[in-house]
């Protein structure tokens, strides 16, 4: 079992939720398909959110998850 760990830091960009992750060239990479209302419903209680917040993720549980989310299918070449 992998305890690997991921964090990218969502901010708010032109009304909806983006990311960056420089070692992959991604720069205000937008959440597309629901994933920006979940991100509202997950920081709904976070003070200025929109400015900027960590979210840890890994491919398992770990101590203290808020979410689960269930892979679906493979669509139009994403997940």
């Amino acid at each position: 079992m992998s305890n690997a760990m991921m964090v990218i830091f969502p901010y708010r960009h032109e009304r909806t939720w983006v990311f960056d992750d420089r070692s992959a060239g991604l720069v205000r990479e937008p959440f597309v398909s629901g994933i920006p209302e979940m991100i509202d419903a997950l920081v709904k209680d976070i003070p200025q959110a929109e400015k900027g917040f960590r979210l840890l993720f890994s491919a398992n549980p770990f101590p203290g998850y808020q979410a689960v989310l269930i892979w679906l299918a493979q669509e139009y070449g994403g997940n």
